[in-house]
């Protein structure tokens, strides 16, 4: 992984995205995030989206099927500061409400 980190703490595993959300960047740790997300540990993840300027089709399926995926087994999903560009790609394929979108973790219930 080169920007993009996951670290997990009291139950939440976020998701450091960098710049970009492609499938090249999200090659290496794609099954990890899964692996680590099915975790009964787990209950919240985030999407840290406050540095990406760029999301493709992979990124978009791979946050999708994430958040399904979280959904399925009563397990939350939030992306974290996204930028107005990666809010317009959402938009422009309709899938911004399918997101709950935070601008500080505080906001997590």
């Amino acid at each position: 992984m080169a920007e993009e980190r996951i670290s997990i703490s009291d139950g939440t595993l976020t998701l450091n995205c960098g710049k970009e959300v492609t499938i090249e960047t999200i090659y290496d740790y794609k099954e990890q995030v899964e692996k680590e997300s099915e975790s009964a540990e787990i209950q919240i993840v985030i999407a840290d989206l406050s540095e990406a300027l760029f999301l493709d089709s992979s990124g978009i399926g791979f946050l999708v099927s994430l958040n399904s995926r979280l959904r399925s087994i009563n397990k939350h999903m939030y992306l974290l500061q996204p930028s107005e560009q990666i809010c317009k790609t959402l938009e422009l394929v309709r899938l911004i409400s399918f997101f709950t979108i935070i601008e500080d973790e505080r906001e997590i219930p």
